[in-house]
């Protein structure tokens, strides 16, 4: 079917431009979201900050002063990353479900079902595979730079840097290749991990165009965004400012902080939903022309 790189980048505007409601609830959901997330990693946040500032205050610091940096943002990374994957699932969904099936519109086309559970299992598998790849493919790199050096070969400096942007080169293939399992996965309400490669064939430039243009326009949202923002976050100050306040109890940095709280959740939510359709909606558009599915039913029976 036609497939049109510039037609399809301006998907994620379309589907706002249709249901502009989508928008406030992808939005709120985010503030809730994030919300939660403040409510459980708030205090770790405060902690960060403050030993930021330590570790910036010391000087030059030694390996042992990263210790407890690294410790509270691990604390923060195992409570916020399964709350993303899944928060994502849900956004990731609505917004293919919007291109694909524009008829359930409900709740800006948010579910908690089996669509979900299936985009959330494809991310997690895909970006195991991705880390494992990259993983092995750099650490290559890295052991023709360390013979670089221990071999005193110059010549091995420029193998590791071939190697390098070979990897990087590979690693972009394979995300294009891949680029229309999540849509596939929604349109076909199937685990559809490897099927894009079939409908990606031919096509990776065209693609790698869009993808980057849709980077691009969500660059442009973010920066918007943040120049709209900005004066309400300036008058009630930033997360920076709660610092002082670490090992307050909650009821004390509720109390001190809930405006710039809020307005940081609120900011922060809107943009992040708008970027979100910016970004994803593309390569639902990208499998719905490719592939002909401009209904339900010839979704589920594409094969």
């Amino acid at each position: 079917m036609a497939f049109s790189a510039t037609d399809a980048v301006f998907e994620g505007f379309r589907v706002v431009r249709r249901r502009p409601l989508t928008l406030v609830w992808w939005s709120l959901f985010y503030m809730a979201v994030m919300a939660v997330a403040m409510a459980v990693v708030g205090g770790n946040l405060l902690q960060l900050v403050g030993a930021a500032e330590a570790l910036e205050a010391a000087g030059t610091p030694s390996p042992e002063d990263f210790m407890p940096l690294l410790q509270i943002y691990m604390s923060i990374f195992v409570v916020v990353l399964p709350l993303s994957l899944a928060a994502a699932a849900v956004v990731y969904t609505a917004v293919s479900r919007a291109v694909l099936r524009p008829s359930e519109g409900r709740f800006g086309f948010m579910r908690f079902g089996m669509d979900e559970l299936r985009v959330l299992a494809v991310t997690v598998v895909l970006g195991l595979l991705f880390m494992a790849l990259a993983g092995t493919m750099f650490t290559l790199v890295g052991v023709i730079g360390g013979m670089a050096t221990a071999l005193d070969a110059p010549w091995l400096w420029l193998v590791a840097v071939l190697a390098g942007l070979a990897a990087l080169a590979a690693l972009i293939w394979l995300a294009v290749r891949l680029s229309l399992a999540v849509p596939i996965t929604v349109g076909q309400r199937r685990i559809a991990l490897f099927d894009s490669f079939r409908l990606t064939k031919g096509r990776f430039w065209p693609l790698l165009g869009m993808a980057i243009l849709a980077g691009v326009l969500s660059l442009v949202v973010g920066l918007l965004g943040s120049l709209v923002m900005t004066p309400f976050q300036l008058l009630t100050g930033s997360l920076t400012d709660l610092a002082s306040l670490e090992g307050a109890d909650p009821v004390t940095l509720l109390q001190a902080g809930w405006p710039v709280v809020l307005v940081w959740i609120v900011t922060n939510a809107i943009v992040s939903a708008l970027q979100v359709a910016v970004v994803y909606a593309p390569f639902s558009a990208a499998y719905r022309d490719i592939a002909g599915v401009s209904d339900p039913a010839v979704a589920e029976n594409f094969a």
